[in-house]
């Protein structure tokens, strides 16, 4: 596969943290109210779900057509069918059975309306690098908030499978079971893109992606981070 930034694992080990100091996963793990919580996380990301193909897109469509790798990612991330983005609305059927009208009419919190600008900036308005780097971010993201969460949803409909049909679990569940998975060919081309992009090697978490890490802190209502060198002696030890 070769070599990864040396940021990237830098990245894993702060998003991780994230997810261990976040109220959101204290709620995930509370079964008196994962579903409460559940139908807010619906309610926050949707709006950054909904703009994410057009963002993925606008980044493809940027990068040289020699980057074949980069072109194969973004062309599978950009959902141009909305796969993605319909199994994410499954999910609104075990959030208290929220409609689309509900999340549409729903007011954007302000942490998340950053969010949604940030990654419009960085994709749409600033060089592709920024954008390739700010896709790198929330894909990692997606991935390690799926293997954090997963098992509590598991566990609590596992035990409450009376109140809603096998497919209305399996259907809303598959969202949060795709972005657990490993994803071979993904993390082959997400590297190979890396590459060609000339990702720096060292411990410095490019501006793109730390923009959307750091956004995705205050999503998830995270207290403020230790300094970025204890990430590294984590790594070491």
């Amino acid at each position: 596969m070769g070599a990864i930034p040396g940021w990237l694992p830098i990245l894993a080990e702060r998003i991780n943290w994230g997810c261990s100091t976040s109220p959101w996963f204290v709620d995930l793990a509370d079964e008196s109210k994962i579903i409460k919580r559940g139908r807010r996380v619906m309610l926050d990301l949707w709006p950054y779900i909904k703009d994410l193909p057009v963002n993925i897109s606008a980044v493809r469509q940027a990068v040289p057509e020699s980057m074949t790798a980069a072109t194969k990612l973004l062309s599978r991330l950009a959902d141009d069918e909305r796969t993605y983005q319909r199994l994410f609305t499954q999910q609104f059927v075990l959030a208290e059975r929220l409609t689309m009208e509900e999340a549409e009419s729903e007011p954007t919190h302000e942490r998340t309306q950053k969010l949604c600008q940030t990654m419009a900036e960085m994709c749409q308005r600033r060089d592709f690098v920024d954008g390739c780097h700010a896709i790198v971010a929330a894909e990692l993201v997606a991935t390690i908030y799926g293997r954090t969460s997963i098992p509590h949803y598991e566990r609590y409909f596992e035990k409450h499978s009376d109140e809603y049909t096998q497919q209305e679990i399996d259907d809303g569940l598959e969202w949060l079971r795709l972005h657990a998975k490993t994803h071979t060919r993904h993390a082959i081309w997400m590297t190979k893109m890396l590459r060609d992009i000339g990702s720096d090697f060292g411990n410095e978490i490019p501006e793109g992606a730390l923009a959307i890490l750091n956004c995705f802190l205050r999503v998830w209502e995270c207290p403020a981070e230790p300094n970025v060198s204890q990430f590294v002696k984590t790594l070491q030890h």
